[in-house]
């Protein structure tokens, strides 16, 4: 039982740590801005693969809020709120599918970010003579890095509470979805 009672405790602080890593990567894509010399403003809002990382950030943020007080009633009780088989199934297959989820927002978002990086540079490079370093779309990309990377942590963190949910509903005799 101290097994379980432990993994239920990683399973809260895991959520916890899933739902700040993901609004981090919210607010960082938010705040993101950059300002031409001519003043024209480019925001995440420009970027199609960064409006997706944002909205798996959200959908990631609000499942793991919506789970939260089902793991820490089960964390402090070690008896599941709704009893039965639901809130084990959908541990289950909501962990697996918002971990996919993540981890599609973080492809696109390091890709998308690269290709741009790349492709700026090139056409500044070919038609103003200067590097991308000395513009203010350098920060601008590198704030998606980083907000891409935050995705990433969580993205771990719900692989990792995927492999939980998992283990658990193994261990209390769950015998799938197609009985």
């Amino acid at each position: 039982m101290a097994s379980t009672n432990g993994m239920a405790i990683a399973t809260v602080l895991l959520r916890i740590l899933a739902v700040l890593l993901a609004a981090g990567c919210a607010t960082v894509l938010i705040l993101d801005k950059a300002t031409d010399l001519d003043g024209s403003k480019v925001t995440f809002k420009v970027v199609i693969g960064y409006r997706y990382v944002l909205a798996t950030a959200v959908v990631a943020a609000a499942y793991c809020l919506l789970q939260l007080p089902f793991a820490l009633y089960y964390a402090c009780t070690e008896k599941r709120l709704i009893r039965g088989d639901f809130l084990p199934s959908l541990d289950f297959y909501g962990d697996k599918v918002i971990a996919f989820l993540l981890a599609t927002g973080v492809g696109a978002g390091f890709l998308v970010t690269a290709d741009l990086k790349n492709f700026v540079g090139d056409v500044l490079q070919q038609l103003f003579g200067e590097d991308l370093e000395d513009t203010p779309f350098e920060s601008f990309f590198n704030k998606g890095y980083l907000a891409t990377g935050l995705l990433a942590g969580a993205f771990l963190c719900m692989a990792v509470l995927s492999i939980f949910s998992s283990l658990l509903r193994a261990s209390s005799g769950s015998r799938g979805f197609f009985r």
